[in-house]
């Protein structure tokens, strides 16, 4: 038989406002990097019936 417990917190006003201000940070730092990527995409998108005809390859070497 598999038992789950809950548990309530009650932090006290200091640690509620300490808790907020990390959570708000947190959704800025992810607001952030989600605006980034949508950034990249509009930047390197093309259109869907076309492929890039630029490939990236890495650098020969001389005797693999």
């Amino acid at each position: 038989m598999r038992i789950a417990y809950q548990y309530k917190l009650r932090p006290t006003k200091e640690q509620a406002e300490k808790i907020e201000k990390i959570l708000d940070m947190l959704r800025h730092q992810y607001n952030y990097m989600l605006a980034e990527r949508f950034y990249w995409w509009e930047q390197n998108r093309c259109p869907i019936n076309a492929c890039p005809l630029i490939c990236h390859l890495p650098e020969l070497k001389d005797r693999p």
